[in-house]
């Protein structure tokens, strides 16, 4: 064999060999399985335990409580299902809206607008007064209440 070939078919070899091996090392377009993004938010460090509030964290399905949480504050939890929640959201429109409503004693009540169908809310109250929670639709002026909560006595 002459020398020039024994060159050009070591070298085609040695090429077709670094081919091979380059290829192989970076991942194919079949391989590669891309997890799809659901809005996930998952944190596991240790430290974010010290955030995680005692008591219940189980609530079933339409159901709203109203628990006491640090000195001076009420803490409103609710948990609506998907059904139940999408039928409300049928009945809300422009000029109605989903509330939380905590009452005062007899009349006096404070709300804030329900985005969600499962959540909390904090107020500061200073009364010594019962107090209960309502979860509603609002019209200008009617309040349908949905969920009722049982009464609480602060302090």
């Amino acid at each position: 064999m002459s020398p020039l070939l024994y060159i050009i078919l070591l070298t085609v070899v040695l090429l077709l060999m670094l081919y091979w091996v380059l290829s192989s090392l970076t991942p194919r377009r079949e391989r590669r399985v891309r997890v799809p993004d659901r809005g996930f938010a998952f944190e596991s460090a240790q430290e974010l335990f010290k955030y995680l509030e005692t008591g219940e964290f189980y609530l079933p399905g339409d159901s709203i409580k109203l628990i006491p949480a640090e000195s001076g504050h009420l803490r409103a939890y609710w948990h609506l299902r998907q059904e139940k929640w999408q039928e409300i959201l049928k009945q809300v429109d422009s000029e109605k809206q989903l509330v939380l409503r905590l009452h005062q004693g007899e009349d006096s009540y404070q709300e804030v607008p329900v985005k969600k169908s499962a959540g909390s809310y904090d107020w500061e109250v200073r009364e010594d007064s019962p107090y209960f929670i309502s979860l509603g639709i609002k019209s200008r002026d009617n309040y349908t209440p949905v969920l009722i909560s049982s009464k609480l006595k602060q302090l």
